[in-house]
């Protein structure tokens, strides 16, 4: 997958393995249930443990609902219909 040497798919309580994880990645892809009521604490979260490598990219799946363009580390968008995927640096 885009050249990855390296998978570690993940199918957990997100909070849970974002506050016991330690790694850094190169890329972080997050699908978490739409409703989840605090999704958007998720790249907080991701950003206070630093768990980007220097040119990492987060991207979040989510719904149109939701609105990240303010955060700081927020890079872009992009839409599918009524999915949304915002991408952070």
């Amino acid at each position: 997958l885009l050249g990855a040497k390296e998978l570690f798919p993940v199918k957990a309580d997100v909070f849970k393995y974002l506050q016991s994880v330690k790694q850094k990645f190169d890329l972080i892809f997050a699908d978490p249930p739409y409703d989840l009521q605090s999704i958007d604490t998720i790249p907080d979260l991701i950003f206070k443990k630093e768990l980007l490598k220097p040119e990492g990219v987060f991207i979040l799946e989510h719904s149109r609902k939701q609105n990240f363009s303010a955060h700081p580390h927020f890079v872009s968008e992009r839409k599918y219909g009524n999915v949304h995927f915002s991408f952070f640096e």
